[in-house]
């Protein structure tokens, strides 16, 4: 019998989990509803993956109702200010992760981990802990526990899944129900079609809020933050935070569009084991076709020294380099702290240590042709 998913059952156990049934508003229901449809329409769920998103979703409710209560009990919460937050968006597969990792090693900044983003965010710590977090060894066992059954993925993602890594800011958005990592993560096509075209002005009211619950008791002078979903909502990004400085990473995109391809298909082979590769092939550069189509277009509204470009051939070449250049454009301090950082970082993490992540755009089902010309508006604009 094919499992079907329904919200009402996770909303009443997160309301038992938290004892209150105050979400901070329903703004987030269209959302849960999309990915719940998507789930029982776009999947033939099994156990282990109803499972799986079952534990999410209950974990994201439970998120908001322990936010909304905190912020209740301590409005102060919503006086921090988020200053000049530097926001990394660009095509998945074209360096977001290296310049995210980079620049979070910068003792200055405040960067989003993983085990603070993607398990419980209340109770938070205190400035200087008194015992280890729980959530880290949990994290790292969770995600060691996936490496193991599917070492590939390692090498397509190992870099970004350590428990202390840069997470991907989408994980606030999450809080409303806008994640497009749940969409590639399992080829949940519908509900990566919905978050393309949704409304993000509550996704990134609640992407603030969440700064600021985080902030409140672990500030630092910026924010480094990094998601290519931000591709579809810039505009609204950049109303959220309107001195927003952005860095904007590009790649061939023919190239990115392989590297990704063969990104969806191995983790939905893992996680559902319905990879459909002639499906993912015509869905995935479609998607971020309009992505970087959108955020181009909301690009031209704002002022040019508002953003930086990186691109992928030079950034492999010269890390270092690169991120200096991005703290000169933005009038950043680059301390020799900072600089020793991240030649230490670059030595003691090659490429090889995560493993290979090879792929062709034959195997894979893509034509470079029919990419090249899908992107030209891109490849034309910026010569990659």
């Amino acid at each position: 019998m094919t499992i079907q998913l329904s919200s009402e059952p996770l909303v009443e156990q997160a309301v038992q989990t938290a004892q209150t049934d105050d979400f901070g508003g329903w703004t987030f229901k269209p959302g849960l509803d999309a990915l719940i449809d998507s789930l029982n329409h776009d999947l033939d769920l099994s156990e282990g993956t109803a499972g799986y998103f079952q534990a999410v979703i209950t974990q994201v409710l439970i998120n908001r109702l322990e936010v909304t209560r905190l912020i209740t009990e301590h409005p102060e919460i919503l006086d921090e200010e988020i200053r000049r937050p530097l926001v990394i968006l660009g095509l998945p597969r074209s360096g977001t992760t290296l310049v995210h990792t980079l620049l979070a090693l910068d003792p200055t900044t405040r960067y989003l981990r993983n085990y603070e983003s993607c398990l419980a965010i209340c109770p938070l710590p205190d400035l200087i802990p008194t015992c280890a977090d729980p959530r880290i060894q949990a994290y790292h066992d969770t995600m060691e526990g996936f490496f193991d059954a599917a070492p590939q993925l390692r090498g397509i993602n190992g870099l970004n899944f350590m428990a202390h890594g840069t997470a991907e800011c989408q994980n606030l958005t999450a809080h409303e129900f806008v994640h497009i990592g749940w969409s590639v993560g399992s080829s949940l096509f519908s509900y990566g079609d919905w978050v393309a075209g949704c409304r993000m002005k509550s996704a990134y009211e609640m992407h603030k809020r969440l700064l600021q619950v985080l902030q409140w008791k672990r500030p630092n002078e910026r924010w480094v933050l990094k998601a290519p979903m931000h591709l579809f909502g810039l505009d609204q990004l950049l109303k959220t935070y309107p001195d927003a400085e952005v860095i904007f990473t590009h790649r061939d995109p023919v190239k990115a569009m392989v590297s990704g391809v063969s990104l969806v298909y191995h983790w939905t082979e893992f996680s559902t084991q319905q990879a459909n590769l002639p499906a993912i092939a015509q869905w995935y550069p479609r998607l971020f076709a309009k992505g970087l189509e959108r955020a181009l277009t909301v690009r031209q509204d704002f002022p040019a020294k508002q953003f930086f470009d990186i691109f992928h051939d030079r950034l492999s070449s010269d890390p270092v380099e690169v991120v200096r250049e991005v703290y000169k454009h933005f009038n950043i301090h680059f301390s020799p702290v900072f600089e020793k950082r991240c030649r230490i970082w670059l030595t003691d993490n090659p490429r090889s240590k995560f493993g290979s992540h090879t792929y062709t755009a034959q195997t894979l089902g893509l034509n470079p042709e029919t990419e090249q010309n899908r992107f030209s508006f891109y490849r034309e604009k910026f010569d990659v």
